[in-house]
């Protein structure tokens, strides 16, 4: 352990360790590390307390009791020391501004609080941290941020329009020509997004939140009478709008055919909207569906009359064959069908199932789609012949097809007419709306063409491809030696290594007679898989995906990586991993002072002769155990050299509270400079504060891996800020059309963190 109390040294004592340490510095080779990076801990006299501090305790003590009288009068004193320290010139306290805000923290109502920490921003002498946190506490102001809610709303009701206005006009400066037919058609899609937009707005849904909030912390504000009234007047178009998406639901499960979600639905949305008549005719007409499966149900399942003949005397045997005998199934099907008139259709269907097991797949599905296609009434397998052969479960080969045949037409559409293809967007339109609606986009099909030939052969995917891997892959796996295989199985390879997934790929290909050689895919899924390895957060993890890497794909350039990788990752492997970056040490050098690790000057003073601390800097890997990263002889670009030093627990402790105090104040004079959440972290933090750091938790769901950057290191030397600016200057042009112009476009206002939840 490094940490020991300073002593007394003689003088020659002195000059004898000095010269030590010139030859060994002569001696040692460039950059490389000191033995001991830490100067002992320092030990210091306590402090005696000076006025400032006996104000600073009256003043808390003061505050805690609600003695108003004492705390103006020390408040007073304060000032009158500030001004003796400014006449001696003398460093000021700094205790003023936090003594007003103490005094504005004892008001007895948060509207009062605001508007006195309103004024006291107006001071220049608040230190960065206090200004940062009173700014926050401020902007908390619910009729505030409800008004900054409102306005969102307004400025993008109001620059959805004219940016619809004001892209087509600019972009057509030199193509003037096609002026209206862009204005109109920027003009139909403002419309149809308006047709689909809600009642209420996001913003205005976080408006409504807000002013109830405030009128449940003070309802006896001046302000409270008017929020009632704008609360219960939004409040009736939230529900308008719950109503609106209930009902879009319900008619949508009413087109799929699913009649119970539909009812379940209309009747919600008639708890928004009682008696409204749409939500009423949905609701009969679901009910009636509803009724009419049940009944349906209730008659399938009824049990059979047993006084009648279900079944001819010839069905027995043929139902016995299907259970224990298959090899007589064609027997005693053609015997149902000769001795049974009207059963024809049953027997046929006990065939096309025999055909299926013996591995005639394309006659099986043959016959029971021409079965399929009998009418239900007059036959009484019908039924189960099309839930058989329309069935993506049972019938994936045709699902297969199907999704294929989809996405070929959705290539041709998209190539001959562009965006007039897509109609998604066009959902709760009227079929003349939606006709006259896509009209303007005609021009755009025809000159786009030659744009999407040329683009067409670089499109990897398309939507219905997905479907059609999924079809693939259960096909595989019901028939793995069906008559498909081999296409379907080179189809879904083929897929995979387009979009990227070269492990899927070859586990579709291995073991099959018509892959052949997989040594390139073989190479291409080693890769993919090291890569997915690599980026696992968590250390255990990414060991163990990587020796899964090198176990599955040896001999491969890949494997080897990851095999170097599990040894480098395995011996860095600590029950922490907490890192101070050297950016960040020298941004906040009270961290490397005597109040923290009180580092040796010389690792950061841009010398490598004396050793350097490398840009990783400085890691808490567990227990009371720090790793010093120091510059290569060779430089920084090599791998550092790591050493590992054990210190006290009064300096552990000492120095996490000061890298949580320095985050903190860092964060609140500066927004950017805000450190990411972690639990592991923070647990660590509390046990080396309590002195138990040395049990260490060695699970490694409870290992951090946070990293305390600069400012620097983050954002470079100039950081990217926002514009101020309402409006932006947008300069688009597109080879589609060989459009190019500029045009002016307001800014539309970001989501807050939490929109999500008024959605």
């Amino acid at each position: 352990m490094i940490d020991s109390p300073r002593r007394p040294r003689r003088p020659a004592l002195v000059l004898i360790l000095m010269g030590v340490a010139l030859w060994a510095v002569g001696c040692r080779s460039a950059g490389a590390p000191p033995f001991q990076p830490l100067e002992p801990l320092s030990t210091r006299a306590a402090i005696p307390p000076d006025r400032a501090d006996h104000l600073a305790r009256d003043l808390a003590t003061a505050a805690l009791t609600g003695d108003e009288s004492a705390h103006v009068r020390i408040e007073r004193e304060l000032e009158a020391l500030e001004q003796e320290r400014r006449r001696a010139d003398e460093a000021p306290t700094g205790l003023l501004p936090y003594a007003a805000a103490l005094e504005n923290a004892t008001l007895p109502s948060t509207i009062e609080y605001r508007r006195a920490s309103r004024a006291l921003l107006a001071r220049d002498d608040l230190p960065p941290d206090l200004r940062g946190r009173l700014e926050i506490e401020v902007e908390d102001d619910p009729l505030k941020l409800a008004n900054r809610r409102i306005k969102d709303s307004r400025v993008q009701s109001m620059g959805r329009i004219f940016n619809a206005v004001a892209e087509p006009v600019g972009r057509s400066i030199m193509t003037s020509a096609l002026a209206p037919y862009r204005l109109a058609r920027s003009l139909v899609s403002l419309a149809l997004s308006q047709h689909e937009l809600d009642e209420l707005s996001l913003q205005e849904r976080q408006a409504l939140v807000h002013w109830k909030r405030y009128i449940e912390l003070h309802p006896e504000s001046p302000d409270a009478a008017d929020l009632v009234r704008r609360v219960e007047h939004t409040q009736s178009r939230w529900n308008q709008t719950r109503r609106d998406q209930t009902l879009r639901s319900a008619k949508s499960a009413l087109e799929r055919g699913s009649s119970r979600r539909a009812l379940l639905l209309s009747d919600r949305a008639l708890r928004y909207s009682p008696e409204d008549l749409e939500a009423t005719r949905i609701r009969e007409e679901a009910r009636k569906q509803v009724e009419k499966w049940r009944a349906d149900r209730a008659r399938s399942l009824a049990p059979p009359d047993p006084g009648s003949d279900i079944a001819p005397e010839a069905a027995r045997p043929l139902t016995l064959s299907l259970l224990a005998e298959p090899e007589l199934i064609a027997g005693n099907a053609n015997r149902l069908s000769a001795e049974s008139p009207g059963f024809e259709d049953e027997a046929a269907f006990a065939l096309a199932i025999r055909e299926r097991e013996n591995g005639f797949e394309t006659v099986s599905w043959d016959d029971l789609e021409k079965l399929a296609k009998e009418d239900p009434a007059s036959s009484n397998m019908a039924r189960h012949a099309a839930a058989l052969a329309h069935n993506p479960e049972q019938n994936p080969g045709a699902a297969f097809a199907a999704a294929r045949s989809l996405g070929r037409r959705q290539r041709t559409a998209w190539i001959f007419l562009g965006a007039l293809s897509n109609d998604d967007s066009m959902r709760g339109v009227s079929l003349p709306l939606r006709f006259a609606a896509k009209m303007p986009w005609v021009i755009d099909a025809i000159t786009g063409l030659p744009n999407r030939l040329i683009r067409f052969p670089w499109i990897k995917t398309w939507p219905a491809d997905f479907s059609a891997a999924i079809f693939a892959r259960r096909y595989l796996e019901q028939n793995p030696a069906g008559v498909r295989a081999s296409k379907i199985g080179s189809w879904l390879v083929a897929f995979e290594r387009r979009r990227g997934n070269a492990v899927g790929a070859l586990a579709v290909a291995t073991g099959q007679p018509w892959a052949g050689n997989l040594a390139k895919l073989r190479q291409e899924a080693a890769e993919q898989a090291l890569e997915s390895a690599k980026g696992a957060r968590r250390a255990d993890l990414r060991i163990a995906l990587l020796r899964g890497v090198a176990r599955e794909y040896p001999g491969t350039p890949a494997g080897h990586s990851a095999g170097e990788l599990v040894q480098k990752e395995s011996r860095q492997l600590t029950p922490q991993r907490i890192r101070l970056s050297r950016g960040f040490l020298l941004e906040n050098p009270t961290l490397v002072g005597v109040d923290g690790l009180d580092l040796k000057p010389e690792l950061l003073d841009d010398e490598p002769g004396n050793g350097e601390l490398h840009a990783e800097g400085i890691t808490f890997v567990g227990g009371r155990y720090l790793e010093f990263a120091f510059e290569a002889p060779d430089g920084d670009d090599d791998e550092p050299v790591r050493v590992q030093r054990e210190i006290s627990e009064e300096r552990l402790a000492r120095l996490v509270a000061l890298v949580d105090e320095t985050s903190l104040a860092n964060a609140l004079a500066d927004p950017d400079a805000f450190a990411a959440l972690d639990s592991d972290r923070e647990h660590y933090f509390e046990r080396a504060r309590l002195g138990i750091a040395d049990d260490v938790d060695r699970r490694s769901t409870a290992r951090s891996e946070f990293a305390y950057e600069g400012m620097r290191e983050r954002y470079g030397l100039v950081r990217a800020r926002e514009s101020i600016l309402p409006v932006e200057l947008v300069i688009q042009g597109s080879l589609t059309d060989a459009s190019l112009g500029a045009f002016p476009r307001i800014r539309m206002p970001k989501k807050t963190p939490d929109a999500f939840l008024y959605k």
